[in-house]
């Protein structure tokens, strides 16, 4: 039987003390919303868990664990709460058992009232420099067998530069040629391609099966403008195929998503829709939150740019590991539903 390891604990409370150093000082507020929910926000590439609240004296009902706080903090926002922050519990089901995922998970998530997506960058630069800094450790990360500059400013690559670069392909032809050309394309590179596939998924088997490993491993990466086509809640970049959004890259994984904030009550509206029908075919089924579009229609939703980023991916970053294994002080589930690291 192993124990935790109490200087990961020292680490990770030094890092989370950072981390609310860094957003307090520029005046977010810090929030704790809700982790058990009886309606989330409907994300049919997500799935969720389910548990049975059972009161003693009224009826019993279906809550659920959140993927992520996404639905409370823009409740906030919607009701004025100002630029926020907060480090929360997330949970995931069905996620791939491997080294860098658990069903159970700390996400750091912020919104930035008035900024846009491109400036979320900056912030986000800034914050991998003051926990650098405060962690006194140098931005040159040892991450396996190679090492990972975390310098300012991150290496920048747009989706389509990366499709050109990697696979020789026009991305954005692909994405105007709809679902028949991303089938062709998939085949042409040797994926196989099913009627059930949609054009999203075609999409994803090509990014992660033939883009995802050839990004940059050695300097922070921020990967920007995905398709449109990809169903989200981030705002469309004007008179493009490309939403406002991007991801981050350390040594090769992905550790945060950014959003510009959809504002248009109706893009929310045909987004719940359209998840919910998606949703029907999901492992666990639920219901979704029509009061936040009802917030949304009615008080509107300033102009905002929201980044959620996985603590655990970070702090294995942190600390030269290519796990996080070793730093969940009580393990991760793996396959077979064993403890990988016990306590």
């Amino acid at each position: 039987m192993s124990h935790p390891d109490l200087q990961v604990i020292r680490d990770r409370a030094r890092l989370v003390h950072l981390i609310r150093d860094f957003f307090r000082s520029r005046d977010y507020l810090e929030v704790d919303t809700a982790l058990l929910c009886p309606f989330l926000i409907p994300e049919s590439a997500l799935e969720v868990f389910s548990t049975r609240y059972r009161p003693r004296h009224s009826a019993s009902r279906d809550l659920f664990l959140i993927p992520s706080p996404e639905l409370w903090m823009k409740r906030l926002i919607a009701e004025g709460s100002g630029s926020i922050f907060q480090i929360c519990k997330s949970f995931r089901n069905s996620e791939p058992a491997t080294p860098i995922h658990n069903p159970e998970f700390t996400m750091l998530e912020w919104y930035t009232l008035g900024a846009d997506y491109l400036q979320s960058i900056d912030i986000t630069e800034q914050l991998f420099s003051h926990v650098l800094a405060g962690m006194a450790l140098e931005p040159l990360l040892p991450f396996g067998d190679r090492r990972v500059d975390c310098s300012p400013p991150f290496l920048h690559l747009s989706m389509a530069e990366a499709f050109d670069k990697y696979l020789q392909l026009d991305l954005q032809q692909l994405v105007d040629g709809g679902r028949n050309a991303l089938a062709e394309a998939a085949r042409r590179i040797g994926i196989s391609v099913t009627a059930a596939d949609s054009g999203e998924d075609l999409f994803h088997k090509i990014f992660l099966s033939e883009v995802e490993p050839n990004l940059p491993a050695d300097r922070a990466l921020i990967l920007y403008d995905y398709p449109a086509v990809i169903p989200t809640l981030a705002r469309r970049k004007s008179a493009t195929p490309w939403a406002e959004r991007w991801e981050l890259y350390l040594g090769g994984v992905e550790i945060a998503n950014c959003y510009s904030e959809e504002t248009d009550p109706l893009a929310y509206e045909q987004f719940y829709d359209n998840q919910d029908r998606a949703k029907q075919r999901a492992v666990v089924t639920h219901p979704s939150d029509r009061e936040l579009v009802r917030v949304i229609r009615e008080s509107g939703f300033p102009e905002c740019s929201g980044v959620a980023l996985g603590l655990e991916r970070l702090f294995m970053l942190l600390l030269g590991q290519d796990s996080i294994v070793p730093v969940l002080p009580f393990g991760a589930f793996g396959p077979g539903e064993q403890d990988l690291h016990t306590w």
